[in-house]
């Protein structure tokens, strides 16, 4: 066999490992409840207590309610998942001793974090798709729901979601500890966002204060590209600049992941 043979069979090899590990975290995530509710049934709820009622509803600037609210949804869908879900599904692993039994196993180093990963965009996919369909059923969608620069910022958001919610799965906490820490960080993120109620009635230093909430740029930065309206000003730059942050936090939960494998 030669080596370029040898090479490509490795890849494949690895592949297949990775395919079905992943196939395997998907179904033990759907056994999950506290998974299910939060990635399926959270957002569905938010849509009918204060979506469904004020749907049609203009705002200031002549959108439907509905309309502003559809891509914080679909922004909810991945910041729970991200910043709750997958730290805590790590640390419950961790728990169970997953990472002591990994280390006698065959396997590189990447393929347990990939897997874990690959699943939680599996959850999070057919949390968007169910959001989707209820949303474009009830009321319709514009047609910059699949426009590239729309579908191509969410990406972007589940990717610095994905490094940040990575970085605390892979703290040496313990799992209640790991329930508490990513909890606060998303709700926090999530009601300083001004997704669930608007925080003009808040004093203003709190106001101030969530000026440094990513999560309130980013979900003002896809309501304004979906529904074709200027973002305000420094959305934009305010959105990125938590990027680098994002890639120092993978880079931590990186090399926490490697002392853990070695």
């Amino acid at each position: 066999m030669t080596t370029v043979q040898s090479g490509t069979g490795r890849r494949a090899s690895r592949a297949r490992m990775l395919a079905v590990w992943a196939r395997q975290e998907v179904l033990l995530l759907l056994r999950e409840p506290v998974a299910v509710f939060f990635s399926l049934a959270f957002p569905l709820v938010i849509y009918l207590f204060i979506g469904l009622p004020y749907a049609n509803e203009q705002t200031d600037q002549g959108i439907r309610f509905i309309d502003f609210m559809f891509p914080t949804l679909i922004g909810t869908v991945s910041a729970n998942l991200m910043l709750m879900g997958m730290p805590i599904y790590f640390a419950e692993l961790r728990a169970r001793g997953a990472d002591r039994r990994y280390k006698v196993m065959p396997l590189p180093g990447w393929v347990f974090g990939v897997a874990i990963i690959s699943a939680t965009c599996v959850l999070l996919a057919l949390a968007a798709a169910i959001i989707v369909a209820v949303v474009g059923i009830g009321h319709g969608l514009l047609l910059t729901s699949v426009s590239p620069k729309f579908i191509g910022l969410n990406v972007l958001l589940v990717a610095w979601l994905c490094a940040v919610g990575y970085f605390l799965g892979t703290l040496p906490l313990s799992t209640r500890t790991t329930q508490a820490v990513s909890a606060a960080l998303f709700f926090v993120l999530f009601f300083g966002s001004g997704a669930a109620a608007p925080l003009g009635g808040l004093p203003t230093w709190i106001q101030d204060l969530m000026q440094f909430n990513p999560l309130r740029h980013w979900f003002e930065w896809l309501t304004a590209v979906y529904t074709s309206t200027p973002p305000a000003e420094g959305t934009i730059w305010k959105s990125l600049a938590v990027l680098p942050v994002a890639a120092l936090a993978a880079w931590v939960g990186l090399q926490n992941s490697k002392r853990v494998v070695s």
